[in-house]
């Protein structure tokens, strides 16, 4: 069976359908409001999603197209795709935040000017250390919120866990937790996750997955 994002190729059509529910039940995706203001994370999530659709089966241009548009949603995305997928196809999308970031001027747009976020801009790794100090081991913030999709963790690939490690080392940089790693490893998390629970617990599974018996930290 294939690994990672190309089993979603392995997937019956009620499976690929329990994965899209996990995604989006997810805090930072279209679970609990974690964030706020509602962010560029899952438009650039969804656009870079269908761009690793089209390269896996063969569409290359619209895949091209798509994986750029997600690069100017969001500039990460491009690597989250690639991750995915394993392959360095979506990379391709790198290429257009490259050429903004050369011929736009540097500019601080009125929220980050905000004191406090302006010096979370200027020192990322100072302030996202100091905001999880107290995070790293706790098990509410740092896994519960992947619900069922921590099924995945049965029996991972080294894809899936080379994404995951990934997504969390974003922490070390950005002081948001839960939607940067939704958002980033969420998808190969509900690919893995409904590969490994048996067919007839998938309802029960998004249901709950879909119940949250606290409110996840809102970040």
């Amino acid at each position: 069976m294939a690994t990672g994002f190309a089993a979603l190729q392995d997937l019956e059509i009620h499976q690929a359908a329990a994965a899209a529910a996990l995604v989006a039940l997810l805090p930072g995706v279209w679970g609990p409001p974690v964030v706020r203001p509602v962010g560029v994370d899952l438009p650039g999530m969804v656009i870079a999603l269908g761009a690793a659709i089209a390269f896996e089966t063969g569409w290359w241009p619209l895949g091209i197209v798509l994986i750029t548009a997600a690069a100017l949603t969001k500039e990460t995305m491009p690597i989250w795709a690639a991750l995915w997928m394993w392959s360095p196809l979506p990379l391709i999308g790198l290429a257009a935040p490259a050429v903004v970031a050369i011929v736009r001027k540097p500019e601080i747009d009125e929220i980050t000017a905000h004191p406090n976020l302006r010096e979370v801009h200027d020192h990322p790794i100072r302030t996202a250390l100091k905001a999880h100090q107290n995070q790293w081991r706790d098990a509410w913030i740092m896994v519960a919120p992947w619900g069922v999709c921590l099924a995945a963790l049965v029996d991972p690939s080294w894809p899936l866990a080379i994404c995951l490690l990934a997504a969390y080392a974003q922490l070390f940089v950005a002081t948001d937790t839960t939607r940067l790693l939704h958002t980033a490893a969420g998808i190969p998390m509900a690919i893995a996750a409904v590969a490994t629970i048996p067919p007839t617990w998938l309802f029960l599974a998004i249901v709950a997955h879909g119940f949250w018996w606290r409110k996840p930290q809102l970040i």
